[in-house]
């Protein structure tokens, strides 16, 4: 049969070129899933316009098939905040082009709790795995604690339901989306944290700053083991490498913890490294954060303000920061507990 004629009738690919019935791509502009139409006018293959180009070929991944665009996914910055019980910021940064970092945040009615999880980028899905790890976590703060249980169980619950959920994104053993953890309670004048991974918890208050967390990397590690000096081990290329996280093959979720009652008010900061990588001392952080906090810009003014500095130092990865005061304003002891990210 002649090749004139083995080109089925009405099917045309977006860029108006015939093709054939079981073409995958398209000889004249390469483009996939040649499209069936009544006439050899390009019509959409796919779900929305490019933010760039304005072409209709945008595919399930979210790239464009004209430019080659990457379109916006929602996440490149977002914020949230539970009146003055807390605030979150996620900002894609200056040099990636996804947000693998997500937050969620709910209230309690004595005071309030934040997840941060960051996606390993290595990882496939880990985009997803970071947002369902840190809604599954608030969620499960936002029902244990107010019920009455010890915070530091309910850390332990949340850390391994969250684990549950990315495990069960693994689709094999070369595709297991993964995700570091750090959560925090703010339940009265009490603060618990849990982490899985690198994201970090701080105290910031004028009265003293400290770090809550030690990385599960492999520079702590070297450093707590007597191995390296600190110096040494973070300058080496391992350096950040992870020993412990959320995935299917991260075994099963053990948070570490930490609780404490502080002396004086401030605030409990968790973070993705985005933020500690340029920032890592407590007191710098603390000066940043601090700036006004108890003005009308409140948490929310913090975050934002940790941000820009994260942004103003390099802004090399994403970054997330949630803040909570403690102790908690009165006017958040009745608001909603339903987790906000």
């Amino acid at each position: 049969m002649d090749a004139d004629q083995d080109i089925h009738a009405g099917l045309y690919c977006t860029c108006g070129e015939p093709v054939n019935e079981h073409d995958r791509f398209c000889e004249e502009c390469g483009r996939p899933d040649p499209t069936t139409a009544d006439d050899p006018t390009p019509a959409p293959t796919t779900r929305g316009v490019c933010t760039d180009c304005g072409g209709r070929d945008v595919g399930a991944d979210g790239y464009c098939g004209m430019c080659g665009l990457r379109q916006p996914s929602g996440r490149e910055h977002v914020e949230a905040e539970l009146g003055g019980a807390a605030a979150a910021v996620s900002d894609l940064g200056l040099r990636r082009g996804r947000n693998e970092d997500a937050f969620a945040l709910a209230a309690l009615p004595g005071g309030a709790c934040a997840v941060v999880c960051d996606g390993v980028a290595t990882a496939p899905g880990s985009e997803e795995a970071s947002r369902l790890a840190a809604d599954a976590a608030a969620a499960v703060l936002a029902d244990r604690v107010p019920a009455g249980a010890d915070p530091g169980d309910a850390t332990r619950e949340a850390a391994e339901r969250a684990g549950e959920v990315v495990a069960r994104l693994a689709a094999g053993p070369d595709d297991a989306p993964a995700c570091t953890f750090v959560s925090a309670v703010v339940d009265g004048p009490d603060v618990t944290v849990g982490w899985i991974g690198d994201s970090r918890a701080y105290w910031l208050s004028a009265g003293g700053s400290c770090l809550l967390t030690r990385d599960d990397s492999w520079a702590a590690e070297m450093v707590e083991r007597g191995e390296m000096s600190a110096a040494d081990a973070w300058a080496d290329r391992r350096a950040h490498l992870l020993t412990a996280w959320l995935g299917a093959d991260g075994g099963t979720a053990r948070p570490r913890l930490a609780a404490f009652r502080p002396a004086a008010p401030g605030l409990v900061l968790i973070c993705s490294d985005g933020l500690w990588n340029h920032l890592p001392e407590a007191a710098e952080l603390a000066a940043v954060a601090l700036d006004g906090t108890g003005g009308p810009d409140g948490p929310l003014g913090a975050v934002r303000r940790l941000l820009r500095a994260a942004l103003g130092a390099g802004g090399h990865d994403n970054v997330t920061v949630a803040v909570i005061p403690c102790p908690p304003p009165e006017s958040s002891r009745e608001t909603s507990r339903e987790p906000v990210r």
